[in-house]
């Protein structure tokens, strides 16, 4: 026989995403990125995190997929996603004074 096929990370992350509910689905890639330490993972924390309102959870997820990330175009999307988040942070909060 050949080599055992061994899943690909992307297949993992699908396989979490398998879950039902949005809770389900973020407790199985907390414990993916606990057994992977992947920065795919982490990345997709901080997407479905950034999906349900929890700005803070999420920038921690990305910030966490930049440091974990070793090819650069990988860590320039985390670093993309963390700075659209506080953008967005500093237009809503800018938006607030305008109508105060």
């Amino acid at each position: 026989m050949g080599k055992e096929y061994k899943k690909s990370i992307s297949d993992l992350i699908k396989e979490c995403y398998r879950q039902q509910g949005e809770k389900e689905v973020i407790s199985a890639l907390e414990e993916l990125l606990k057994k992977t330490k992947s920065g795919m993972v982490s990345y997709e924390l901080g997407h479905e995190h950034e999906k349900i309102g929890k700005r803070n959870e999420a920038i921690k997820y990305y910030e966490k997929a930049e440091s974990l990330f070793e090819l650069t175009n990988y860590k320039n999307m985390a670093r993309a996603a963390i700075n659209n988040l506080i953008i967005e942070d500093l237009i809503a909060e800018k938006n607030k004074q305008k109508t105060k």
